[in-house]
């Protein structure tokens, strides 16, 4: 490669990690009467609640999250973000200081904010790798400042300390579009996604979520990459899941701001086909016993929620 080849390359890269990092939907964004209470008005929405903007950190193509919140920029070096000084709110509106202290349960109004349905099972064994595939649903038939999102993921059990997710979302720029990132959280209260890609209605996806050692290793390296398999185009997060991977999701509906079941997606149901899960000797689990499960319980509102599941597909009909 020729001296220039590599300058270009060099300064592409730079250019990349300059680029700004993209705005999550904010609290403030949403309709004055669906804002979770408590919730500061700055604090964005994210796949694992609400965080302060300086606790969510942009981990940009080519880059590297470590263990201690360094990121290993292209050309080797670290950057260090600022350590998080604020709590999150998670998915059931507990208050989370950044050492991990419950402080309070936050008040929510009687509205859907986070988990809706999913499929999942607590495995016998290190998990290696998840991997799975669906299509980007129709737009909500009412556009309004709800979030929406679909993913399949990794957690710990029984202390969760990270959830690794390949994660399609509706409106979480505040742009009212489908765009998919990868994602994992929360290291001293940060949660880090990569830089997301647009994608269409339709598009066929991939979520692959994998450990980046030889079979049969525990590994401190893993990679999300989240593809859009139509347009060609991935956005990818390589990580650290700070712990044995052992709770396993297949698909998973979470939503924010969502009040009445025209917030959804109007074709009504996402299907998660070609499900593959592995252990860390990378030979596939035959059959998952998944679990179907609707942490929504009785909040408002009630829409026409189901699950289907085999070993390998998964569908969530709301």
């Amino acid at each position: 490669m020729s001296l220039l080849a590599v300058a270009v390359g060099a300064q592409a890269a730079e250019q990349a990690a300059l680029k700004p990092d993209a705005a999550l939907t904010s609290v403030s964004a949403m309709e004055l009467q669906l804002r979770p209470q408590g919730v500061p008005s700055n604090f964005v929405v994210t796949p694992n609640g609400y965080f302060d903007p300086a606790c969510v950190q942009e981990v940009h193509e080519g880059e590297e999250l470590h263990k201690d919140g360094n990121i290993r920029r292209v050309d080797g070096s670290l950057r260090k973000p600022a350590l998080c000084s604020q709590p999150h709110f998670a998915l059931n509106g507990t208050r989370i200081e950044p050492n991990g202290a419950v402080s309070f349960p936050a008040a929510h109004n009687p509205t859907i904010n986070g988990w809706v349905i999913d499929t999942n099972y607590s495995s016998s064994v290190a998990i290696g790798r998840i991997v799975a595939s669906w299509k980007v649903p129709s737009n909500p038939t009412t556009s309004a400042s709800q979030v929406i999102y679909f993913f399949p993921g990794l957690e710990q059990l029984p202390n969760v300390q990270s959830i690794l997710q390949p994660v399609l979302g509706w409106n979480g720029y505040n742009d009212h579009k489908w765009t998919l990132a990868s994602w994992n959280c929360c290291v001293s209260g940060t949660t880090y996604h990569s830089s997301p890609i647009n994608v269409s209605v339709g598009d066929s996806i991939t979520g692959d979520t994998y450990s980046n050692c030889s079979p049969g290793v525990t590994c401190s390296t893993w990679k999300i990459v989240s593809k859009d398999v139509t347009k060609g185009t991935s956005t990818t997060l390589t990580t650290n899941p700070y712990a044995t991977l052992n709770w396993v999701f297949g698909g998973v509906l979470e939503a924010y701001g969502v009040s009445s079941c025209n917030h959804y997606p109007s074709n009504g149901s996402i299907a998660f086909t070609n499900i593959a899960v592995y252990n860390l000797n990378q030979v596939q689990i035959a059959n998952p016993p998944w679990t179907k499960d609707f942490p929504v319980g009785s909040t408002s509102p009630q829409c026409n929620y189901g699950i289907t599941a085999t070993a390998s597909n998964t569908t969530l009909v709301y």
